[in-house]
């Protein structure tokens, strides 16, 4: 498989759950085990349901052979994360 452009817009795979406000959820990583991060995004960046698995628009970076994604919050937070949870929008 190619590596990814230096940057590039793909889908994280993430938990979904509601967030403060009607227009935003809370989205998780990962998917599954301890938390990396949790962080609220507009719901349009979000493809899923409230109480599951479900998938997070990020842009992607590669850095010192390691994958990351920037998260859609307000502070656009970082995540190092496994090749298998990103897929092409």
């Amino acid at each position: 498989m190619p590596s990814p452009d230096p940057t590039e817009v793909r889908w994280l795979t993430c938990r979904i759950d509601k967030g403060m406000f009607s227009d935003e959820l809370a989205v998780t990583y990962p998917l599954e085990g301890i938390s990396q991060k949790s962080v609220f995004v507009e719901q349009s960046a979000v493809e899923g349901q409230p109480g599951g698995p479900g998938r997070v628009r990020v842009v992607t970076i590669r850095r010192n052979g390691h994958l990351m994604a920037v998260l859609p919050s307000a502070t656009q937070d970082i995540v190092t994360v496994n090749e298998g949870d990103v897929s092409p929008l």
